[in-house]
């Protein structure tokens, strides 16, 4: 039996693919930016998609279109929880209050399991209005519904994905039921963490500017991280380099692997806005790293595209580079365009709208398939054990009806 699934905040589709790759069933799911949508879409065309608001449905609507799912899951927008956004300047974020929104679907939907993925900032994020942290605020609201919730800070390295990642799940399971423990999977001496180089070095080894939307792998795969990335793939998509200017290519050939802006010499460093003489003074660790091809990657965030360098080549990464760090199969097809920014605006019939999430958007907010597949075998596990120590509780009730024994001798 196949456990099914609504996807709250679906995005493309990561937490999708691992849950399903896990061995349950993604029925439904709701994501309102236009690109990410059409990329799940492409990738996952049997699962009933909804392209709203959490906020537009009705609780009659819930239970119309969603009534019965097994396990509710979803990563609410992090944008206001992260550190790089609105809670650096002390700003509570209105989509704060989107996690609180999701539990609303809790209580309409009354599921077995329900999962929350997000930044670890959420862990110090406030609701909208309010001078009271998210965290607690929703705990108290779903234990109130007859769950159990305990709070998980997972690392994606730990479960196969090539890059330092740590996020919050928010796991809750009926009263009854039982909670997990999750136990890292690499990170061993016998299982070492899977690096940068094992996760991009059969990739074509293209040059800023090159590649074409269908290309050849360049070799075999070099790695078993490589075979798995490579199932039932035959050729590679999404693997176009960005153009560069010759200055900034010159500033990348002196950026030495592990290192970053400060290690340019200052001739190659960020010009003055509005001007040619160079800024001394400007220069960020976090800008221009070069990946480490024998280390794991770092955190890739929605800002990765200009953010980091190739291990070896001249320029950023690619989107497909950028997936196989975040554990996206290439067989999984990305959609919207390439580096659109996800705060351009569009003005239309009189009004700003966001006009979507770029591919580069699309692979940073996604949750790792690989780490999504290790909480969906805890959502089995944690619905599938219990039924088994319920069967086991009655058997051994019968034994001790029948042989005249007392209540103390029941399991605890």
């Amino acid at each position: 039996m196949k456990y099914t699934v609504l996807d709250l905040f679906a995005g493309a589709g990561g937490l999708t693919l691992g849950l399903d790759n896990a061995g349950l069933k993604t029925v439904a799911a709701i994501e309102i930016d236009r690109f990410a949508a059409e990329t799940y879409k492409a990738n996952f065309p049997d699962v009933k998609l909804f392209t709203k608001s959490v906020r537009d449905f009705s609780d009659k609507e819930i239970i119309k279109e969603f009534g019965g799912v097994d396990v509710v899951a979803g990563g609410p927008p992090c944008q206001g929880f992260s550190v790089a956004g609105p809670s650096q300047y002390g700003i509570v974020d209105e989509r704060n209050d989107l996690l609180l929104e999701s539990i609303r679907f809790v209580k309409v939907l009354k599921p077995k399991v329900v999962v929350f993925e997000n930044v670890k900032g959420i862990l110090a994020g406030k609701i909208p209005g309010t001078n009271k942290k998210a965290i607690p605020v929703a705990v108290k609201k779903i234990e109130s519904l007859g769950y159990d919730v305990k709070i998980y800070v997972l690392q994606a390295a730990n479960y196969g994905a090539p890059q330092w990642r740590e996020r919050v799940f928010i796991f809750c399971v009926q009263k009854g039921l039982k909670l997990p423990e999750f136990k890292p999977k690499y990170g061993t001496s016998n299982n070492p963490w899977v690096t940068v180089g094992e996760a991009l070095s059969d990739l074509p080894q293209i040059l800023a500017g090159e590649g074409s939307e269908i290309q050849k792998y360049a070799t075999r795969p070099q790695s078993d991280y490589q075979r798995n990335m490579r199932q039932n793939s035959l050729h590679v998509t999404n693997h176009i380099a960005m153009k560069h200017t010759p200055r900034l290519i010159e500033r990348f050939k002196h950026i030495p692997v592990g290192g970053s802006l400060v290690n340019a010499p200052a001739e190659h460093g960020q010009r003055l806005r509005n001007g040619t003489a160079i800024d001394a003074k400007k220069r960020f660790k976090m800008n221009n790293q070069r990946l480490d091809p024998k280390k794991i990657s770092l955190c890739v965030t929605a800002s990765f595209q200009s953010n980091y360098i190739h291990p070896v080549l001249h320029r950023n990464l690619t989107a497909r580079e950028g997936a196989r760090l975040q554990s996206i199969p290439d067989t999984f097809i990305l959609k919207g365009p390439r580096t659109l920014m996800s705060k351009t605006l569009l003005v239309k019939e009189g009004r700003e709208d966001e006009i979507g999430l770029s591919q580069y958007n699309q692979i940073g907010n996604m949750v790792p398939p690989l780490l999504a597949s290790a909480v969906g075998e805890k959502i089995i596990e944690a619905i599938e054990n219990t039924e088994f120590i319920y069967e086991t509780d009655r058997k051994q009730a019968s034994l001790l009806q029948y042989n005249q024994q007392t209540p103390q001798y029941l399991p605890s």
